[in-house]
């Protein structure tokens, strides 16, 4: 595990302060919607006039840019960052939120999901694991960058998120979620995303979550399936809504192959989509692995950080598996 922080506070001045005077700009906007734009100078002057070094901000230093920007501090960026999530996320949510943390294995699909939770600030902290590089044929789906080629998924994505807000906590387990970090990596998470392919790993997960009683979101994108697994219920005694057993799990866990069997109750064999069928036998034969579309993914990323965040929000989700199958919604003629 590595924690991922990129600012660090030191002293300004060598850069443009320009760049803060339209950030502080925007935050006194969003203060005081009617301001002036002399009385937004003058705030500024005056805020400034207050540090005891005379000047105001965070310098967010990036290494692997060589780079640093100086940037509004915590409580002020946060809330220009978020304004206009609001009132789809009130500011009271938000503020909870930022006491959540999240789990996420997996940093193909799950990069979308990671930076769909970021940019909306769904959780305060985030753990990622994952022990994958980045390949060209990856770049279909995972917003990288050729430049990329050959990096680990997991610092990339810890960066992509860096890059848009700082003063998220991020922690990173270059291992992959396996035996080894387990009970590190799910030490004080509210809530886990399994977006990961490996079997073992999917049934540590789920062991893992059931003993901790913590919820687990599952997004696989074909036709948009997303399982809602609420194993911080009582009631909730079986695994993946009675689709697995704990002696299969178990298994699993232990270094299990995939069986139809075991495809069957992830993905639910009978209700992919049609090209997702001609695809499974394929697989290992003209198709070097399942294929995934970035629109599909995207959209699912966006549905699994919709479900994270009404559940950390303590809305009564109850555990299921949901398709939102918008080709299927596309073929409909919906009157306008």
């Amino acid at each position: 595990m590595e924690a991922w922080r990129a600012f660090s506070r030191v002293n300004p001045a060598p850069l443009d302060a320009s760049l803060m005077a339209g950030q502080w700009k925007e935050w006194f906007k969003c203060s005081h919607p009617e301001v002036t734009v002399g009385q937004a100078d003058a705030a500024f002057s005056a805020r400034e006039g207050s540090s005891p070094t005379g000047r105001y901000g965070t310098v967010a230093w990036y290494p692997w840019r060589q780079k640093a920007v100086l940037l509004l501090e915590e409580a002020d960026f946060v809330e220009v960052r978020t304004n206009r999530n609001r009132n789809k996320i009130r500011s009271d949510e938000q503020h909870e939120l930022a006491m959540k943390s999240v789990g996420i294995v997996g940093m193909s699909v799950g990069r979308s999901v990671a930076m769909a939770m970021a940019m909306e600030r769904v959780a305060g902290r985030l753990h990622l694991a994952d022990s994958d590089i980045i390949e060209l044929s990856n770049l279909n789906r995972i917003p990288a960058s050729v430049f990329e080629l050959g990096a680990s998924k997991l610092i990339s994505t810890a960066r992509a998120i860096a890059e848009v807000d700082p003063y998220l906590e991020v922690e990173v387990w270059p291992m992959g979620f396996v035996p080894e970090v387990m009970e590190d990596f799910l030490g004080g998470l509210d809530l886990v995303v399994d977006a990961c392919d490996a079997p073992s790993a999917k049934a540590l997960l789920r062991l893992g979550a059931r003993d901790r009683r913590m919820p687990l979101v599952m997004e696989t994108n074909d036709r948009g399936l997303l399982d809602i697994e609420r194993y911080d219920l009582e009631e909730t005694e079986d695994f993946l809504h009675g689709r697995l057993t704990a002696e299969q799990l178990t298994e699993l866990a232990g270094g299990g192959a995939w069986t139809p069997e075991l495809l069957d109750a992830f993905v639910d064999l009978s209700a992919i989509s049609d090209r997702a069928k001609e695809s499974l036998g394929e697989v290992g034969k003209t198709l070097v692995g399942w294929p995934q579309l970035h629109s599909d993914v995207a959209i699912g990323a966006g549905m699994a950080a919709a479900a994270a965040r009404r559940i950390l929000l303590g809305e009564d989700l109850a555990d299921q598996r949901i398709r939102f199958d918008f080709n299927e919604q596309l073929s409909i003629a919906h009157t306008a």
